[in-house]
């Protein structure tokens, strides 16, 4: 699907789709060059810890992807600390980088550029 903005007085185009696989919907804008991935997480039986909760991989592949793709619900329960990025308030997670620290175990510390930087 084609989904059209308006953006500094001009119309440009943004291509969003949804992966059923993965359970990701992704908004890419040609101009720009940039990509948006928003996915879904839930507390699925009140266990305390967040679980991608949409797609074909999360229930087929369940023992990976929870071992992979977990973290715990209260580093996003409301009210989400704010941060401001581009003149703008954002929410975000309770914690600093304890997400960082949970995804990225080996290697969270790194700093790393962009292929081509």
């Amino acid at each position: 699907a084609v989904v059209s903005t308006q953006s500094t007085g001009k119309e440009e185009g943004l291509i969003v789709y949804y992966r059923d696989w993965i359970g990701i919907v992704q908004a890419y804008s040609p101009v720009y060059h940039s990509q948006l991935d928003i996915s879904i997480w839930c507390d699925y039986y009140g266990t305390g810890t967040m679980h991608r909760c949409t797609g074909i991989e999360p229930w087929a592949f369940w023992v990976h992807h929870r071992k992979k793709y977990a973290f715990p619900a209260h580093l996003v329960q409301p009210p989400l600390p704010s941060l401001s990025f581009i003149n703008e308030s954002w929410p975000v997670p309770h914690g600093g980088i304890e997400l960082q620290k949970i995804h990225y175990p080996n290697d969270w510390w790194k700093v790393s550029k962009p292929k081509g930087c």
